[in-house]
């Protein structure tokens, strides 16, 4: 007979529904704020103030859009495909938004540009998804993928970091492409570190309720109400022995 899967109770399921929502409203506040507020303005004239943007969206936004829509949305495509897929989107969008024809351009079309953001919002988009889904990757996979994905964003952080010429001809500041390469560096290394410790949180946080092996319901007494139900049965009696002769057993001489 198959088991079936006990739901969570209706007030759990108003918590999550609860955290979830405010992610979503919490994600769209910001990314008004970073697309639609002064600071898009003041990004024409900084590279560095355009690289704030950006990461905001990447690190701080779109995760928390996508864990506010993560139960609306069901997945139906291998684990794997997600996790090809999140780490392609993410160095298209890394690699190609820092590309000197595509950033002069962005900053003398408004059209190119709003489409070059949306582009960006979908690879980033693309990149949380295997993480923030309940279902599909288990704790130690994300952390993989993390960890992996965190690697090829430091090629062009340090690149803008390092670099001693000019890049852009739209910014004409050889300090603040600088100051823009070290905050794509370290806050694409922030990012996917905070990632990374909020699953191993989660991860070694232990279960209020852990399931029961055993369908007899566990006896109360000493022991901790997380233990295994192999653990009860050393307080209980010993079977019974066969009926048979026991003689007593000679010292040895």
């Amino acid at each position: 007979m198959r088991a079936t899967r006990r739901l969570p109770p209706l007030s759990q399921n108003r918590v999550m529904a609860r955290r979830h929502r405010a992610a979503l409203y919490a994600g769209s506040l910001l990314s008004c704020a970073a697309l639609l507020s002064p600071l898009s303005h003041v990004a024409d004239g900084r590279l560095s103030v355009h690289m704030l943007e950006e990461m905001l969206v990447l690190a701080v936004v779109i995760p928390l859009l996508a864990y506010g829509v993560s139960p609306m949305l069901s997945g139906r495509a291998a684990s794997w495909l997600h996790l090809v897929v999140g780490m392609l989107a993410l160095n298209a969008v890394l690699f190609g938004s820092q590309l000197p024809t595509v950033v002069d351009l962005a900053s003398r079309n408004v059209v190119f540009r709003e489409a070059a953001q949306a582009v960006f919002l979908m690879g980033a988009f693309l990149f949380w998804w295997p993480v923030v889904r309940r279902d599909g990757l288990s704790p130690i996979a994300k952390i993989g993928y993390l960890m992996v994905a965190g690697v090829p964003p430091t090629i062009p952080g340090i690149t803008l970091a390092l670099s001693h010429h000019l890049f852009y001809h739209a910014y004409r500041s050889l300090e603040d492409q600088q100051v823009a390469g070290l905050l794509l560096f370290g806050t694409a290394k922030f990012a996917l570190v905070a990632g990374t410790f909020v699953l191993l949180w989660r991860l070694l946080t232990p279960q209020p309720e852990p399931p029961d092996r055993d369908d007899r319901q566990s006896p109360a007494g000493d022991l901790p109400p997380a233990a295994p139900a192999w653990l009860w049965r050393l307080d209980e009696e010993l079977p019974a022995e066969a009926g048979r002769l026991r003689l007593p057993v000679g010292a040895g001489r």
